[in-house]
């Protein structure tokens, strides 16, 4: 009797073994790893190419194709509580294949705007919004709500990325994407992508910065005042990027879509350039509902590469 129920408990263990072996295989079919193989792939962290840095050291992760020597590059921004571990692979990838290099850049993601610049300290200081992402992307500010360091900052450490590799990694010719009068980057040969505060971190940095291309996944959504929700004052400001080349997406399911369509026309980008999507969300049976699950869908659904490609133009 031992005998047969231990028999019966083992073929019950192969069966139930197997259907978890079909089930994973029938997932990585539909959810295929993207293959970077052909492309170099390089991970710095931060503290590497800057050793000041002592706080969000995930690396830095740069793609490129080694038979292309003058090309753009693509700057990844991630959105708030995003590192570099996990990158929009289908995108990137879609990037590389448009014929740009590709860095995905490990900078301080949270708390983000939403989280700081609101409330009574929003209400009484109406300029938190742009103030934060001064602090987060240039690093040459006071503001106290976060502790950020000049290092920190989205150029800052761009900058020395750009300098580590131009010594590091010759066969890259990096040194031609650094101006060697100022030391700081060269704006006209860098594209810049973020999703969420990586979107908002791209447009502001548009009106400081004459960027090849700037594409924003429903950049966050900044007020001046808390209870009328009033746009940031800082959408107001002028592009210094060429409004042409500044792109922008948001869906119209997600919750912040009326003021990300008021954004969009405040930045005075071409409506051409702005993608209302519509198209439903993509299903993770394996993950709960998220609270705002349409917010990641511009970046996140292959079923837009088309728009990515219209995007992003040719990075040659």
């Amino acid at each position: 009797m031992e005998k047969k129920t231990s028999l019966s408990t083992m073929i019950l263990f192969i069966v139930l073994f197997l259907a978890s072996l079909s089930a994973n295989l029938k997932a990585q079919k539909v959810n295929p790893a993207i293959d970077f193989s052909g492309y170099k792939k390089i991970q710095v962290k931060p503290s590497e190419a800057d050793p000041s840095v002592k706080n969000w050291d995930s690396a830095h992760i740069v793609f490129y194709d080694k038979a292309i020597k003058n090309n753009k590059v693509l700057l990844w921004l991630t959105g708030t509580k995003g590192s570099t571990v996990h990158v929009p692979q289908s995108f990137l990838k879609t990037a590389l294949e448009q014929g740009y290099r590709v860095i995905a850049l490990s900078f301080i993601s949270t708390p983000g705007v939403s989280q700081v610049c609101k409330g009574d300290y929003l209400n009484q200081n109406i300029d938190c919004a742009a103030e934060f992402r001064r602090k987060r992307i240039y690093g040459d500010n006071t503001f106290l709500p976060i502790p950020d360091q000049y290092q920190d900052a989205i150029i800052p450490r761009l900058t020395k990325l750009l300098q580590y590799l131009s010594k590091n990694d010759k066969e890259g010719v990096w040194s031609q994407y650094l101006d060697h009068n100022t030391g700081k980057p060269v704006w006209s040969k860098i594209a810049i992508a973020g999703q969420s505060q990586g979107g908002g971190m791209a447009e502001f940095i548009a009106q400081h910065e004459s960027v090849a291309r700037i594409i924003s996944f429903s950049g966050g959504w900044d007020y001046s005042n808390s209870k009328t929700k009033k746009i940031a004052g800082w959408y107001s400001q002028k592009l210094v990027t060429s409004p042409q080349n500044v792109f922008a997406t948001y869906h119209v399911k997600e919750v912040a879509s009326t003021e990300l369509a008021e954004i969009c026309k405040t930045l005075h980008i071409p409506a051409e350039n702005v993608f209302a999507l519509d198209q439903p969300i993509v299903q993770n049976t394996n993950m709960r509902t998220p609270p705002n699950p349409y917010h990641v869908e511009g970046i996140k659904n292959p079923v837009y590469q088309p728009i990515w490609i219209k995007m992003l133009g040719s990075g040659l």
